[in-house]
């Protein structure tokens, strides 16, 4: 089945991605959340003229096809663009086979435990501390991932010695019991 249309429906952190095949039948992705309004312009600009047309049923192929054509502009825009057109393709292609895309993937649908995630290095180890263990408490979330150094910050810290008491204070707030992981 051919693909023929690819729609969005953005903000600026937000795209979802819509597409539609031959058969009727359409298939729902998202394209990750940093200025997804870009990544999304990418899509059409870029992404769709390759994409529409094309077999739906191979979204392997596809994603190939467009990262080897649109070499000249590589990066995550890109890449992001094409994962929200990839997302949308197994979806669409769960819904012709009658199954979700973990069972097309040779998996079990099953409930997977979240883990809460700080976005960002420059909160105090207190406030985070703090946003995690409300985190914890609301949610019941068991495991959180935290920002910790300096984005590719060659060994440095936002400042000395944040990373050792963020960590510190995360693990006294939301005690032994919960997986606490860095980034």
């Amino acid at each position: 089945m051919k693909i023929t249309s690819i729609e969005t429906f953005t903000t600026r952190q937000l795209s979802i991605v819509r597409v539609t095949s031959e058969d009727g039948l359409q298939g729902y992705g998202q394209i990750a959340p940093y200025h997804a309004n870009i990544s999304a312009l990418v899509l059409h600009q870029q992404v769709a003229p390759r994409a529409l047309g094309a077999d739906s049923n191979e979204p392997g192929a596809l994603a190939e096809l467009v990262i080897r054509e649109e070499h000249k502009f590589p990066g995550s825009y890109i890449c992001r663009a094409v994962g929200g057109l990839d997302t949308a393709l197994w979806d669409l292609k769960g819904k012709r086979a009658g199954k979700s895309v973990c069972e097309l993937l040779g998996g079990q649908p099953r409930k997977l435990d979240i883990y809460g995630s700080s976005m960002k290095r420059n909160i105090s180890p207190a406030d985070e501390a703090e946003r995690i263990k409300r985190l914890q408490e609301t949610n019941g979330i068991r495991a959180f991932k935290i920002r910790i150094a300096n984005n590719f910050g060659n060994d440095v810290d936002v400042y000395p010695g944040r990373s050792e008491q963020v960590v510190r204070a995360v693990r006294e707030a939301v005690g032994d019991d919960t997986l606490l992981f860095v980034d």
